[in-house]
């Protein structure tokens, strides 16, 4: 993952295309903050933890998808 501000990304599924769609005003971050959870099989989002055991860290993009100022964040989401 590159160095990322704030921003919308999503966590997308390659093998079906589902995707869980978040803002934080430090996408890096919150990314990382992600895959810690999920790795940990502790993430808040049962539908996505799920699928992250079922099909393997190597099927998910975890990735930003919009660049925005700070103030715009929850806007965008």
């Amino acid at each position: 993952m590159e160095d990322m501000s704030a921003g919308i990304y999503w966590i997308n599924n390659t093998n079906n295309g589902h995707c869980y769609v978040g803002g934080s005003i430090d996408v890096d971050r919150r990314l990382r903050a992600h895959r810690s959870l999920l790795d940990r099989n502790a993430h808040h989002s049962i539908h996505l933890q799920r699928a992250w055991n079922n099909h393997g860290a190597q099927a998910f993009e975890l990735e930003l998808i919009l660049s925005c100022h700070e103030d715009m964040v929850v806007w965008y989401e």
